[in-house]
């Protein structure tokens, strides 16, 4: 742990390289866009209505809801409506969405204590390879063993990226990673409710409020990691060596896989394949005998089988994501209703799709997916999606990314203080505070 806080402290992201100070401005960008979509739900409004009875001083904008409340809540309110649509980004060494909840707290933070666009930019690179080189260290048996990696060890990552915001000294911010320990939870079984998406929450306000008592001179135990009831032996019951931070930067390592389907990872090169599938009939489903979708054994660890009855369902099913593109030639939040669940259409077709495990898709943390159709004359349509359209090999431009927002946006802000975001994030690391930023996501 005193590794973890001597490098957060140091120099290493004070250098970051252009493409990583890039791939962090996009991940803003993403964040705010799927934040303002999440923000209308009715997950993200409950939190929001229980934390702005009980807290304290406006210091922090809550995304899309045009108020502000205490730093802590807003960390806690805009995390669960970042992950609430399920369209932010991944990573994929660490099985988990890095950025909403690394954006979700930093932002508040920065706005509350007048932070810098730079010091932001650096805050979130360290939190991020934190975050990543521990899933490195720990996955696939972590994720395997049921814990939801998001909230469990991204925790760690964001406390990391409040402490540099901050200035903390190696000290505190070991202190603040010990609490962060006795923080950590979080669990896969409640993946497509309102809960998966408050993980967010509860990750950026622990880690918020982990750096503030730090910062006091609340103490933890400096082996809260590595001890012998600390939460590697506990939680993982396996006490690894840390991997060399920033040798390279997970940024430029790994990367981020940016969504263009608000939906599980799992389901994106599926849902690519489906469309594509679509193009190919022109929308005439009729001559279709059998639909097959063969996926990578990890695709088995996320979602889920059962039949959706909940909008947030469908988004961890395989069959609906797969039956809604293949019958739109598209996936966008407004399949996810209650009215799209109960629809006969998509309901018939989902059962005539056959998932099946193959060991013949490659094995590169990105969910693989072949999608085969037999017609009633006996040819058989295939589209086969190593890497889904944001990708790591094959990520977003940044018009998409841009073009994304507006869409998300659309429900939130109107287009002046979308331009204004847009403008602010492309020169984040020459802004003197976030103030005005933070003012324009609100709404």
């Amino acid at each position: 742990m005193q590794a973890i806080a001597e490098w957060v402290t140091g120099p290493a992201v004070e250098h970051l390289p252009d493409e990583a100070v890039v791939l962090v401005k996009r991940a803003f960008l993403d964040t705010i866009a799927v934040t303002l979509l999440g923000s209308r739900l009715e997950g993200p409004r409950i939190v929001a209505a229980v934390e702005r009875e009980r807290a304290g001083k406006p210091q922090a904008s809550i995304v899309g809801m045009k108020a502000k409340t205490d730093v802590i809540a807003a960390a806690l309110i805009n995390g669960t409506s970042a992950h609430a649509e399920l369209f932010d980004d991944n990573n994929g060494p660490m099985i988990a969405h890095p950025s909403a909840p690394l954006v979700s707290a930093l932002l508040p933070l920065a706005q509350y204590r007048g932070a810098t666009g730079k010091s932001l930019l650096q805050a979130y690179a360290a939190g991020f390879e934190v975050s990543v080189k521990l899933g490195r260290m720990l996955n696939p048996q972590f994720y395997e063993q049921g814990w939801h990696v998001t909230r469990v060890l991204g925790v760690f990552g964001v406390t990391a990226a409040c402490c540099r915001l901050l200035n903390l000294d190696p000290q505190r911010t070991r202190a603040a990673l010990g609490l962060a320990a006795s923080m950590a939870s979080g669990i896969r079984q409640n993946f497509g409710t309102m809960t998966m998406g408050l993980h967010v929450g509860l990750t950026a306000r622990d880690a918020v409020h982990a750096a503030l008592l730090a910062e006091r001179g609340f103490d933890a135990d400096p082996s809260a990691l590595h001890g012998k009831y600390g939460f590697f032996a506990v939680y993982a019951k396996k006490n690894p060596s840390l991997l060399p931070l920033g040798e390279p930067f997970e940024l430029l390592a790994s990367g981020i896989i940016f969504k263009l389907y608000p939906s599980g990872a799992p389901t994106l090169a599926a849902v690519d394949a489906a469309i594509a599938l679509h193009q190919r009939l022109k929308g005439d489903l009729s001559r279709v005998k059998s639909i097959t979708c063969l996926v990578h054994p990890w695709n088995a660890m996320t979602l889920r089988s059962e039949e959706p009855r909940e909008p947030l369902q469908g988004k961890v099913n395989l069959r609906f994501c797969i039956a809604a593109a293949l019958r739109d030639g598209e996936l966008t939040y407004r399949h996810f209703s209650q009215k799209a669940i109960g629809d006969a259409t998509l309901a018939a077709l989902r059962r005539r799709i056959d998932v099946r495990i193959s060991s013949d898709l490659p094995d590169c943390d990105e969910f693989p997916a072949e999608l085969q159709i037999e017609l009633d004359d006996g040819a058989v349509l295939v589209e086969r999606r190593e890497v889904p359209q944001g990708g790591v090999s094959l990520p977003l431009t940044q018009a998409q990314i841009i073009a994304k927002l507006r869409i998300c946006a659309e429900v939130a802000l109107q287009s002046p203080a979308v331009d204004r975001i847009i403008e602010q994030v492309d020169r984040l690391e020459s802004l003197r505070d976030l103030a005005s930023l933070c003012v324009d996501i609100e709404g």
